[in-house]
């Protein structure tokens, strides 16, 4: 029974840190939604090898981070979030339910507006990868959010 009851703890707080992050917004508007939705440890910025700016939030109690990657107008341009590699075969079900698969790892919005981008545990990980892009270069949902 305890570890039913710690299943579903921990699916539930991966559903609800799954919620909805704008792609094309700002880290200011990011920054708030985490603070009133997304339980999270700590947040880092800094800056990509190119000089772009990017945030991280690391998740509360379970595997993974939510990492915001901005254009030079600071506009979030992608997005990754990591997951316990056992929460896999729930996730790919539910892009599955949500989303068209285009490949064995890659799927697209019923609106064709962003891309999901699966990156598979490498051996002896703990963890993957999820990505979030927008579907087309330089066009960003400003007021779309993509969420799972």
């Amino acid at each position: 029974m305890r570890q039913i009851i710690l299943l579903f703890l921990l699916l539930s707080f991966s559903v609800t840190a799954s919620a909805q992050f704008p792609l094309g917004s700002d880290m200011n508007k990011i920054k708030s939604y985490f603070a009133f939705n997304i339980p999270y440890a700590s947040a880092q910025e800094f800056r990509t090898e190119n000089g772009l700016k990017a945030i991280c939030f690391t998740k509360v109690k379970v595997v993974g981070d939510y990492v915001f990657y901005f254009d030079f107008n600071g506009l979030c341009t992608y997005y990754v979030v990591t997951y316990d590699k056992k929460e896999l075969p729930d996730l790919i079900k539910r892009f599955d339910n949500r989303f068209c698969r285009m490949y064995p790892t890659k799927w697209i919005a019923e609106d064709n507006t962003y891309y999901i981008i699966l990156e598979p545990p490498n051996p002896g990980e703990n963890f993957f990868s999820i990505v979030y892009k927008p579907a087309y270069p330089n066009t960003l949902m400003s007021n779309t959010f993509a969420f799972n």
